[in-house]
């Protein structure tokens, strides 16, 4: 398993995201988003256990995340 981001990918630049995975996948309850600090993104589907493929155009899972997370209690 890779430690860092350099370890992780050989690549350079990041993985193609399709517009849909941008619109979709990544607000999708069943989504991560992994950002790196070279600026790559990864979308990941929480369903299929791997990024979501290059060039996706539709997804029949797709549920919006909810908008309100709850926030940690402040401390004293």
């Amino acid at each position: 398993m890779a430690d860092t981001e350099s370890d992780a990918a050989a690549e350079t630049l990041p993985p193609t995201i399709s517009g849909f995975a941008i619109t979709h996948c990544a607000n999708c309850a069943a989504g991560w988003t992994r950002r790196g600090t070279k600026g790559g993104v990864i979308i990941v589907c929480l369903l299929d256990r791997k990024p979501v493929w290059a060039d996706i155009a539709d997804c029949d899972r797709y549920e919006r995340k909810d908008e309100s997370e709850p926030s940690a209690p402040s401390q004293p």
